[in-house]
């Protein structure tokens, strides 16, 4: 059987852009096991230790309740998304450093709420997502940066390896949200995703997947594949961060997304930090309003946007549309 470079082209760029799609049967749900990096977490033992170990289908996670729970009330919940560094299988790694943020007294106070921290043995995919077959015709509707990625792939193909088959990761990862939000008082309309580079990939998965799940996404150094309708979330609100410099994952994939969200007029905040290289996590999760003087600007693709200037504020405000 023939095989279409194309479509091999593509499944490389999958991997090497923290690949979003998978080619696992959708009756596989357990998630496989690969090499583990297992970098170690990206914060300290003492703000491990505030997240409680286990594991969900084959994936392992760590939990952080809100300060002084009671069941009697309903919390927000937030999915955290690991990057690059992130992958493996200890439960340590998974924990990076935005984490840290969460276990700080104050901040539970102002905001209780449960973090869950997933881990990937790969990238943030969901269980049978398939790529559409490439022709010149689709590939004549992308912009001039998608073309430019999928042919400057093609060109390196052969220095490239790994294995196309995801993990489905993601929708594992998702399936333990609905569990958890089913097992503790977890206000639904308030179950918010973030995540840093290959988390910020899969934070645009998630609700590019599930728009009727999500209320609110921070992704940061992110970017979602051009055949994937972005239109689905155009009214889910979105604070997207990203280092105008950085040198990983080019800034101009958050802008294609921004400009496809300004023409539909989607919910969709965007900052670009100038001179920030593929640091914009450090930032955004620190946020508490623009300063032009250093570059860092935040811009709104339409009217639905809430201009909240801190971003802890920004989302803990934001609760799931209303079909």
């Amino acid at each position: 059987m023939k095989r279409n470079p194309l479509r091999i082209t593509v499944l490389l760029l999958l991997v090497g852009f923290c690949a979003t799609a998978t080619f696992v049967s959708a009756g596989n749900r357990r998630v496989r096991t690969r090499r583990a990096r297992n970098k170690g977490a990206g914060v300290s033992k003492a703000i491990v230790e505030q997240y409680k170990s286990n594991r969900f289908e084959g994936l392992p996670y760590r939990l952080l309740a809100p300060a002084d729970y009671d069941p009697a009330k309903k919390y927000p919940l937030i999915l955290s998304l690991h990057g690059a560094g992130g992958v493996g299988d200890d439960n340590l790694s998974n924990l990076r450093n935005w984490n840290a943020v969460f276990v700080g007294a104050a901040w539970r106070k102002k905001y209780p709420c449960f973090v869950v921290a997933p881990q990937s043995p790969s990238s943030w995919p969901i269980t049978g997502d398939e790529m559409p077959e490439l022709s010149d015709e689709r590939m004549a509707g992308y912009s001039e940066f998608w073309r430019r990625q999928i042919e400057r792939r093609k060109e390196r193909s052969t220095a490239l390896t790994g294995d196309p088959n995801g993990t489905g990761s993601l929708s594992v990862a998702i399936d333990l949200v609905e569990k958890l939000a089913n097992e503790y008082s977890v206000d639904s309309d308030r179950i918010y995703v973030l995540g840093h580079s290959m988390g910020g990939f899969g934070s645009w998965n998630a609700i590019w997947a599930r728009p009727d799940l999500f209320a609110a996404a921070v992704p940061t150094a992110g970017g979602l594949m051009p055949w994937k309708d972005w239109g689905r979330f155009a009214k889910v609100p979105v604070w997207s961060f990203h280092g105008a410099a950085d040198p990983v994952v080019s800034v101009q994939f958050t802008r294609e997304i921004f400009g496809k969200m300004k023409e539909l007029k989607g919910n969709m905040k965007f900052t670009e930090l100038k001179g920030v290289p593929h640091s914009a996590s450090k930032h955004a999760f620190a946020y508490k309003g623009d300063d032009p003087d250093k570059g860092y600007v935040t811009q709104c693709s339409g009217p639905a946007c809430d201009k909240t200037e801190d971003i802890w504020q920004w989302l803990f405000r934001q609760r799931r549309q209303k079909k």
